[in-house]
């Protein structure tokens, strides 16, 4: 007789998007909000779930956030909820900054064609 048992991670997308402008790289994206992780299960039936997060991603630079389980909860259940930055936590940084403005110095990700601080036309 043979037993399978496993646990593998899992990630699944909820019903959710929120478009902002990032504070880390100033383009303008959306944040979706994902449910993450691990599963036990026996005979590829899902037993004991644990380990759950709520990640969000910004779809401009990539970058990933755990977020507050109680807005996670409300937005598993559908409810209308708006996240703040107060309800994030960063997790793992996107793409790198590369470099900086001339004219004031803020940093901007490769690719923008205007400084997201004071507006001035990038080279």
């Amino acid at each position: 007789m043979f037993i399978f048992i496993d646990v593998r991670p899992f990630r699944q997308q909820l019903d959710y998007n929120q478009t902002m402008t990032c504070s880390r790289c100033g383009h303008f994206g959306r944040y979706e909000v994902y449910l993450a992780g691990n599963r036990f299960r026996l005979f590829f039936i899902p037993i004991i779930t644990f380990g759950k997060k709520y990640i969000v991603r910004t779809s401009c630079c990539d970058t990933l956030y755990l977020l507050d389980e109680q807005i996670g909860k409300a937005i598993q259940r559908g409810e209308a909820v708006e996240i703040d930055e107060r309800n994030l936590q960063l997790y793992r940084e996107g793409g790198p900054v590369e470099r900086s403005c001339r004219h004031c110095g803020a940093a901007y990700t490769q690719g923008a064609h205007f400084c997201p601080n004071c507006g001035t036309k990038l080279d």
